[in-house]
């Protein structure tokens, strides 16, 4: 018996459901058709086959040319007056037509096919990696006292500690 009223109560329900969908339906094509109404479609002319006939016959005809009088007559405004001729100007191009074609080749095949190469040096005539390098070779450049300051002196002010420090990060690079 419990069954049989949970089954009624669900089917209740669903009945329920389906009737408001139903009216939703409706309302819904209600307000549809009164914001936005149809059309009128005009009905079926009355006139028979071949009165239709005869009218397509009529509009596939050719239009009647006009009299020779007023094929002369120029066109003329609404008050009656001549038109002006109309002169169209000429365009103004930014085209350029008269290029004259290089080829990019020519560059290339106007080389002389037989070049010279760079004479090739022995390596006996190079010098030793045994020999002494000049004393001249390693001697600065300047070499006052207020250019040679040593690491030490460098590291003591914070401004220089700072300029290191970005030079570092500068020039050690990840890739």
């Amino acid at each position: 018996m419990e069954k049989l009223q949970i089954f009624l109560v669900i089917l209740a329900g669903l009945g329920v459901f389906i009737w408001r969908m139903v009216q939703k339906a409706i309302e819904t094509t209600a307000r549809e058709s009164q914001e936005r109404p149809r059309p009128k479609v005009p009905s079926l002319p009355d006139t028979s086959f071949k009165e239709l006939l005869k009218q397509m016959q009529a509009q596939n005809q050719p239009a009647p040319t006009p009299s020779p009088q007023q094929q002369s007559s120029a066109p003329t405004t609404p008050a009656g007056r001549p038109l002006p001729p109309e002169t169209t100007p000429q365009p103004r191009s930014l085209e350029r037509t008269e290029v004259k074609q290089v080829s990019l080749e020519a560059k290339a095949t106007a080389r002389a096919n037989q070049e010279v190469a760079p004479r090739a040096r022995r390596a006996a005539t190079l010098p030793r990696a045994t020999t002494t390098i000049p004393n001249a070779y390693n001697r600065p450049v300047n070499t006052t006292n207020s250019t040679r300051r040593t690491v030490r002196d460098t590291l003591r002010s914070a401004a220089d500690m700072r300029a290191a420090f970005v030079l570092s990060e500068v020039l050690r690079r990840k890739f």
